[in-house]
């Protein structure tokens, strides 16, 4: 998943919109959803996506979790936000070639 700003931030809100809509209707009792959301945690345009799910970061993580710029990590923009499952780990991976740090987690269903 991927809420890109390339096209401007009205096309981002919109699609946090419908992910949100799309996590609310889910029956499913766990849900994850893992992207890059192009926007910090008090970011009001994901507050109806956040309100639903948990930050494996928040919950478990080790250390900030700052994702990007790779190079400098100042900013968590990369998540893993889940329902229905318990986050036991959460950090940050090395570099790889992207301008963002890969995220990782364990999981306990």
């Amino acid at each position: 998943m991927h809420l890109t700003t390339g096209l401007g931030t009205d096309r981002r809100n919109e699609a946090a919109r419908k992910l949100a809509d799309a996590v609310r209707a889910e029956s499913l009792p766990r849900v994850v959803v893992v992207g890059d959301f192009n926007g910090t945690s008090d970011d009001t345009a994901l507050r109806p996506l956040t309100a639903q799910l948990r930050s494996a970061q928040e919950a478990a993580g080790d250390g900030v979790g700052f994702s990007r710029p790779a190079a400098f990590p100042v900013a968590r923009i990369d998540r893993i936000l889940v329902k229905g499952v318990t986050p036991v780990s959460a950090r940050t991976l090395p570099r790889t070639g992207s301008d963002h740090l890969p995220v990782a987690a364990a999981l306990r269903l």
